[in-house]
């Protein structure tokens, strides 16, 4: 695995990265795919926040949140397919944590679909399910697939 940092970056540079990580998300629940193809449809809440995913000084993901008064809200989460499974992200995981600690904030985050590998890395991480979040989906133009 190697040596692996989180390094904050101005949001403008993950716009790519984004939609690469909701083209991740399709295989996982359709759902929650936007509309929005193009790097440059995006738009960036005041409360977000990303950092590049560094290992061995490549950067191979992200961690985009959204930093609250009292909490992190963990919005976002991408390893590129290839350094996968190689504990990068559970270390990624670890440093946002550290952040949290030392800002004495909760962190929170919703798990999309059945992705069990995702539910099973934050529990043993020590994240607890408080509330699930369900969706009736009606209206088939508010989400559509990339």
């Amino acid at each position: 695995m190697g040596n692996v940092k989180l390094e904050y970056e101005k949001n403008d540079y993950f716009r790519k990265w984004i939609i690469e990580e909701w083209k991740q998300h399709n295989t996982v629940d359709p759902i929650y795919q936007l509309i929005i193809k193009k790097p440059e449809q995006l738009s960036f809440q005041k409360e977000e926040k990303y950092y590049k995913i560094i290992c061995n000084n490549i950067v191979v993901g992200f961690i985009g949140i959204k930093d609250y008064k009292n909490e992190i809200y963990l919005y976002r989460f991408y390893i590129d397919n290839q350094y996968r499974n190689q504990g990068i992200g559970t270390k990624a995981l670890e440093q946002l944590i550290d952040i949290a600690k030392f800002q004495n904030k909760d962190i929170s985050l919703d798990v999309m679909g059945n992705n069990n590998l995702a539910k099973k890395l934050y529990e043993k991480m020590g994240f607890k399910t408080y509330y699930t979040k369900m969706v009736l989906k009606i209206n088939d133009n508010i989400y559509k697939n990339i």
